[in-house]
């Protein structure tokens, strides 16, 4: 696919006005980082400022709700912030950012004190799910409130009722003399070397459940991934050109059972054979339908008709506690690629080999979502 150039620099200066680098921090006072109405205490002098941008720490997007969340590759040292609709990489070694579909944007992270800093208005400009704004500042310091729109209080009220608790924070850090920071950080260009273990030599053997979207045919197509479909009569019967465009693109095909019937499976096999002359002894059913005889069957659990995030990650959590090859079958449902992706990403970055579901894997229980 031909690489775009997406020319966001003007945007993200503009919204980084609305941060002024002199409001990340008052003059003796404290930087707070307000998290809806939550006034988070280990969230003091986080928010630093880099090249006329504010950065905020990686970590808050997994502790708290805003809507996107974070990982971080270490086999390629690079960030990514993603939801169920949207993905972004942050190459830590060169300072590219760019999205799935390989558009580019300047706005790169940092690395700094070993913590992974990304620009914070560049994430509300691409991902809309919250905002962002310094609420007000006195003596003790300054708030920066970023909000999902899970809120109760006004900026006014908010700040009004956090000050009782910015001052006692900021006396008792007095007392400690502990100064705050003064200084802007200087970012890393590589972050530390880590020992992530990677699972080269592991393959994962995968399928989907579900006729696949154009959106999911040009995923596979990008990562250089096959994998085994699993079709209804409904899903062969309601599309047989996409039911031919998969065999002619040498898809292994198999057949599913939605609801269990115990007779689904035959029926669908003989409409594969008549609609794009493929013969297959794969199926999937329910882990309490009858076994259609003679073929080699993989038991799902109930599938999850529009795999999200929580799919992705049931998917993820499962991989990272197995050990050794593994059968993986996803539910494609006619929904978006978007859970799939992340986790076809996560199995590039571990190094798994991935291949189509084949018949000698009859014996694995397959891991579904």
């Amino acid at each position: 696919m031909k690489k775009r150039i997406v020319i966001v620099a003007l945007c993200v200066l503009l919204l980084a006005a609305l941060i002024p680098d002199e409001a990340v921090k008052a003059d003796d006072g404290l930087s707070f980082l307000a998290i809806n109405d939550y006034l988070p205490p280990e969230l003091i002098n986080v928010v630093v400022s880099y090249g006329g941008l504010t950065y905020v720490p990686s970590y808050i997007f997994n502790s708290y709700s805003l809507g996107i969340y974070y990982t971080y590759y270490a086999t390629k040292s690079t960030a990514y912030v993603y939801n169920a609709h949207n993905q972004i990489f942050f190459e830590l070694p060169t300072g590219r950012t760019y999205d799935g579909s390989e558009n580019e944007y300047d706005a790169p992270a940092i690395l700094w004190g070993g913590v992974v800093y990304l620009p914070l208005n560049f994430l509300i400009n691409y991902f809309g799910t919250f905002t962002s704004r310094v609420i007000g500042s006195n003596a003790y310091g300054s708030i920066l409130r970023l909000s999902s729109g899970s809120v109760a209080l006004t900026d006014d009220e908010f700040f009004r009722a956090a000050e009782a608790s910015m001052r006692r924070i900021y006396l008792k850090r007095q007392t400690e003399a502990t100064p705050a920071p003064t200084t802007a950080p200087k970012p890393t260009p590589t972050p530390a070397p880590t020992e992530k273990p990677t699972r080269e030599g592991d393959a994962v053997a995968l399928g989907l459940a579900g006729m696949p979207t154009e959106e999911t045919m040009e995923l596979l197509r990008r990562q250089n991934v096959r994998a085994c479909v699993f079709l209804s009569a409904e899903e062969i019967r309601s599309d047989p050109d996409m039911v031919r465009r998969l065999a002619c693109e040498a898809y292994p095909l198999g057949v599913r059972s939605p609801d269990g019937a115990a007779d689904a499976c035959g029926e669908a096999a003989a409409l594969l054979w008549e609609t794009a002359r493929v013969r297959t002894i794969l199926a999937v059913t329910a882990e309490d339908a009858a076994a259609p005889e003679g073929m080699v069957v993989f038991r799902a659990a109930q599938e999850t008709e529009t795999p999200d995030q929580d799919a992705a990650y049931a998917v993820t959590s499962r991989l990272e506690n197995s050990k050794g090859d593994q059968l993986l079958i996803f539910p494609d449902g006619g929904g978006d690629a978007d859970a799939l992706q992340m986790v076809l990403y996560y199995l590039a970055d571990l190094e798994f080999t991935v291949t189509p579901i084949r018949e000698t894997d009859g014996e694995k229980a397959p891991i579904t979502p």
